[in-house]
């Protein structure tokens, strides 16, 4: 299982290993082996003919730019031969735009005395919320936390949930896509695609949560993270949002690619009809691991008897159509399939096996409709059906697992449902939001599962544990969300944002009322102090009950109050930098079932150290900085640090088991004080670039164990656990540091991308997971001349030093 999942993450990075394009006039105003020049210039206030510092300049339809410095002063390097145009945009004042710039071999084009005219902010665009992160996109480059060039050149540069585990405030592992806001649970942030909402919205999610998106990167035109204290548009999660864009097609644009990969193959295509009226997206994406995983280089370990079946795909569509000049029509369908089957017999009769599978399928239909400048709505009409269905089986008379078990759990969810949104600019001083959403969602369960085994109890008595669920059930219900939202000036550099969001539930009974506020304070156009704070509900989903573990009762909703206070400066030099902090205070929490060893298990009900902690409460605290350097040159970098502390008020713990029990404020299991992440990209030219990073986070709290001994009555040896403190040690601290090459080629026939990527370079053994084994590796009983046990460790580690290498195809 280690080997299979090492596996499935290292091919994630394989993915685009050939891609076909036809793109129009792509290459059409580039050479790569031509010289390159470069453009500069001076912007300054038209009206006062002062320098202005700080200016964003963007070198339209690419992801080069920069800005200007103390004395307005800018200059674009690296741009190959050909003609450019640049938009110019800052706080205050009106964008614009600067057409048919040639650039000749190795010369600078000089454009002096940019004249820019003041205009008024509006309070639509203005962001009042700390804890926003712009993620490719269309915002400038120094404005961007994180812009589609940085994206393409790190990490993981294929899954966009990834990438934004190097933001501060945010957590994940090498193995899983999913990821966790400031001390909360996965589960607690709202992935949206282009106002529909994903309920799972990950592959192969038996591993560590999800291994990569269901979403294909390459649909995806801009993403807004927010990781605290967001408007009350957004309800039914505790912790964050993670809102992503599709990509609008230009009139005119055609752009088909095909791709083989060790990981997938895909098909993406775009393009108009109708003389621009209409524009479509599609993408489809088959896993290749089914196949791969025969002839790994782990493959000749295995028996004859173990086998494994990884498979998945996903297709998306969406058409738009302008069904009037103010009116746009799209329809967007998304499905995901994944299969894993995993087979582990033995020549004595112990077995281990699962079969997972899931799918997933949305269909919504939006108009968008703009009745003026000022009036703005846009309405879905939705669908979906999720389904669930796992299966597992274990047959084992091992030293420390005697016992056998059996499962099968099968959840069919379907959803249906409408909303609309409101935006109203009503004036330069007033800006109201408003919308509602109501649906009828249900469920269908049909749960079995029989385990019996050895187990010891908190006196050290062995006995025969068994227990039978067969649960049938067929809960339904509706949904009901409203909220409205204004912002508007108090003072001229200061600007208020309220409100208030109803959400009512009819399968829990809940009615709930969530007030909002944020403030933002412009000190100048490029500095900024926010803060925000508000209730924010979350309802137990209807496809979550805790069927697993005997449950037949929805929980009340969970509450969290956000409390943020967030400082932003764009310095002269082109470094934004960003800083904040956060309480969040929960309580009606739920309680939670954890392995005391191993919380990642696939059939966490199965295992004989599965804990119920009860639950007072909950708190996380941070603070959190980030800067970074982007002027389009041949240098730049980002770092994040966060001091952050996530801690449990536990009432109670419930396990039969040995266990040390704890009280009152016990670490959580993903309570990570300090984070570091540091990027830097180094572009020579423009067939050269160079990607370093470096991650550092200290350990998570995990409980340790060791092993007693008692004989049974056939004289066999029974290992069981003696759990210590609940969370009581944290694991040794986390880094590393990865290398990506980049080198794009002129070919006859477009350009041809390779990549070398060399994951942990220094090969830093990271603990990921305490393990002990009773035997040694001669096979013999780990024992003292006693009879004692001696620990014997079996540890796992995350990734070590792996070499990547991929190439592309273009024309």
């Amino acid at each position: 299982m280690k080997s299979f999942i090492l596996f499935l993450l290292v091919t994630c990075l394989f993915s685009n290993g050939i891609i076909i394009a036809a793109q129009g006039n792509q290459f059409a105003n580039t050479s790569l082996n031509k010289p390159n020049g470069a453009i500069e210039g001076v912007v300054l206030d038209k009206k006062t003919g002062a320098p202005l510092p700080g200016v964003n300049i963007v070198v339209e339809g690419t992801q080069r730019g920069g800005a200007t410095d103390s004395k307005g002063i800018f200059r674009i390097t690296n741009l190959p031969p050909g003609t450019y145009n640049l938009i110019f945009s800052f706080i205050g004042y009106a964008r614009m735009r600067v057409e048919n710039l040639s650039i000749s071999n190795g010369e600078t084009t000089n454009i002096d005395g940019v004249g820019m005219e003041e205009e008024a902010i509006t309070l639509k665009t203005l962001v009042v919320t700390p804890g926003q992160f712009s993620i490719m996109g269309n915002a400038p480059l120094s404005r961007q936390t994180l812009s589609s060039q940085d994206i393409q050149n790190m990490s993981w540069a294929e899954d966009i949930t990834r990438a934004v585990a190097r933001l501060p405030g945010v957590s994940s592992s090498d193995y899983s896509s999913k990821f966790t806001v400031r001390g909360g649970e996965s589960d607690e942030v709202l992935m949206l695609l282009d106002g529909m909402e994903l309920y799972e919205p990950f592959h192969q999610r038996d591993y560590s949560g999800g291994l990569f998106s269901i979403v294909d990167i390459a649909t995806i035109q801009g993403i807004e993270l927010n990781t605290g204290g967001f408007s009350a548009e957004y309800g039914n999660r505790l912790s964050g949002v993670f809102n992503m864009r599709t990509k609008k097609v230009p009139e005119g644009q055609r752009h088909t690619s095909l791709g083989l990969s060790i990981l997938n193959a895909g098909l993406y295509t775009d393009g108009s009809f109708n003389n621009g009226k209409g524009s479509y997206i599609f993408s489809a994406r088959r896993g290749m691991l089914d196949l791969l995983f025969k002839v790994a280089p782990f493959a000749e370990e295995a028996t004859l008897d173990q086998s494994a079946t990884p498979e998945f795909y996903d297709l998306m569509a969406k058409v738009d159509y302008a069904v009037s000049p103010k009116h746009l029509l799209s329809f967007h369908g998304l499905r995901a399939g994944d299969k894993t089957g995993i087979e582990d017999v033995s020549e004595d009769g112990n077995f281990d096996k699962n079969d997972t599978k899931y799918g997933n399928t949305y269909g919504w239909l939006t108009l968008n409709s703009n009745y003026t400048p000022n009036l703005f709505s846009r309405t879905i009409l939705y669908t979906g059906y999720i389904t669930h269905d796992r299966n597992g089986s274990f047959n084992k008379y091992e030293p420390s697992d005697k016992g056998n078990f059996q499962l099968s759990d099968q959840r069919n969810y379907s959803l249906l449902g409408i909303k609309q949104d409101w935006n109203w600019d009503v004036s330069h001083k007033l800006f109201l939001s408003s919308g509602f959403e109501a649906k009828h969602v249900n469920t269908d369960y049909k749960y079995f599962s029989h385990l019996e085994e050895i187990r010891v109890n908190s006196a050290e008595e062995l006995y025969d544990f068994n227990t039978t669920r067969n649960i049938s059930i067929n809960p339904s219900g509706q949904q009901l969300g409203l909220y409205l939202t204004n912002r508007f000036k108090v003072l001229p550099k200061l600007v208020m944002q309220t409100g208030l969001r109803y959400d009512y539930t009819s399968y829990t009974k809940d009615n709930l009322w969530s007030p909002r506020v944020g403030l933002a304070y412009a000190f100048s156009e490029n500095t900024f102090l926010r803060g925000a704070w508000g209730y924010y509900y979350q309802t137990q989903f209807i496809n979550n009950l805790d069927i697993n573990n005997g449950n037949l009762t929805f929980n009340p909703a969970e509450l969290a109050k956000h409390y943020v206070l967030g400082f932003e400066h764009l310095f002269a030099n082109g470094i934004n930098l960003r800083l904040e902090g956060y309480y969040k205070d929960l309580s009606d929490y739920s309680p939670l079932w954890q392995n005391l060893r191993d919380h990642l298990e696939i059939f966490p009900e199965a295992r004989n150290d599965n804990a119920r902690v009860v639950l007072n409460g909950a708190t996380s605290k941070g603070i959190e900085l980030f800067l970074k350097y982007d002027k389009g040159g041949k240098i730049s970098w980002w770092f994040s640090y966060a001091l952050a502390k996530a801690v449990d008020n536990i009432k109670e713990i419930e396990y039969d088991g040995f266990l040390t029990k704890r009280t009152g404020n016990v670490p959580r299991l993903n309570d990570q004080r300090h984070t570091i992440f540091a990027d830097v990209n180094y572009r020579p030219n423009s067939q050269w670039h160079y990607n370093l990073s470096f991650q550092y986070y200290r350990g998570w709290p995990r409980t340790n164990y060791t092993y007693q001994i008692q004989t049974l009555a056939n004289g066999d040896l029974h290992f069981y656990p003696i759990h210590q403190a609940f969370n009581g040690e944290v694991y040794p601290a986390y880094h590393r540091l990865d290398l990506r090459i980049n080198r794009r080629f002129k070919t006859g026939h477009g350009a041809l991308t390779a990549f070398l990527h060399l994951i942990n370079v220094y090969n830093r053994e990271n603990l990921k997971k305490f393990d002990l084994d009773t035997r040694d590796d001669e096979g013999n009983f780990s024992l003292d001349a006693q009879g004692n046990y001696v620990p014997f460790r079996d540890d796992s580690y995350w990734f070590g030093l792996i070499p990547v290498i991929g190439t592309s195809w273009e024309f």
